[in-house]
């Protein structure tokens, strides 16, 4: 009732945020002659109210759809954000939502690396958590670490072939742009780059505030079975397995 935008495209908190109605819901005020408000009602939301002619328009539509779904509402909500090219490789159709949440975080430098933090005036520890040579970024974690881009190449051995350590879209772009692989091989490669993200800021973490340290190869075990949880029940299983190393 308060917080709907059902008002001529406001609410009635918007209007007016100290008066509360007692009930919730619009129909609540309403009978088949028209509205029916509680003398308590202020005048200025009176004039708001009663100048909607509920029988000239006798159902909410929602961007001129009578039957709105969710989707519906989340196309409008996401309407006014720009959409990128590299969408397609966080949130493709197999996606795991933890695991593509960090890695959109990563591609959009959101996460709290010491180099961000340094930014807004935190002290912050900037030499590397894996190597200890370079400072700490994004581009440095994911993958131009010497630490890192033996963990994503362990699990992808064709980025062995870079001359220089990749970053994470050359990553990501090395398979989209290859004629070697198909779709559903494709979405493997994405989903395994985002399950290695996610682990590998895990162990930053762990190795920051918790001085826990596992090496190299137990990372990578560590994912192959999270990505093995997931990947068992998709149609091309088989055929990932004889492509890709799937066993620990």
């Amino acid at each position: 009732m308060e917080w709907d935008h059902w008002c001529n495209g406001i609410s009635l908190k918007d209007i007016m945020q100290s008066f509360k109605f007692e009930d919730s819901f619009v129909n609540c005020y309403t009978n088949g002659y028209g509205w029916t408000l509680p003398p308590s009602t202020p005048n200025l939301l009176v004039a708001e109210i009663m100048g909607l002619n509920i029988f000239e328009h006798p159902m909410v539509l929602w961007l001129g759809s009578p039957t709105p779904t969710f989707s519906t509402f989340y196309t409008s909500y996401f309407s006014v954000v720009q959409e990128v090219s590299w969408q397609k490789f966080i949130w493709h159709k197999k996606k795991s939502l933890r695991f593509s949440s960090y890695a959109w975080m990563a591609m959009l430098g959101k996460l709290k690396t010491a180099d961000q933090l340094i930014l807004r005036g935190i002290d912050a520890y900037s030499p590397c958590s894996f190597c200890g040579d370079g400072s700490e970024s994004h581009s440095h974690l994911f993958f131009t670490c010497d630490f890192t881009f033996s963990v994503i190449s362990s699990l992808l051995p064709p980025l062995r072939s870079f001359l220089l350590r990749p970053n994470m879209m050359q990553t990501f772009v090395y398979f989209d742009e290859s004629l070697d692989y198909n779709s559903w091989e494709k979405t493997f490669c994405y989903y395994t780059i985002c399950s290695s993200i996610y682990f590998l800021w895990r162990e930053r973490n762990s190795r920051r505030f918790e001085m826990i340290w596992r090496s190299p190869s137990k990372i990578t075990s560590v994912i192959r079975l999270a990505i093995l949880a997931k990947v068992k029940y998709w149609k091309h299983f088989d055929d990932l397995k004889r492509r890709f190393v799937l066993h620990c």
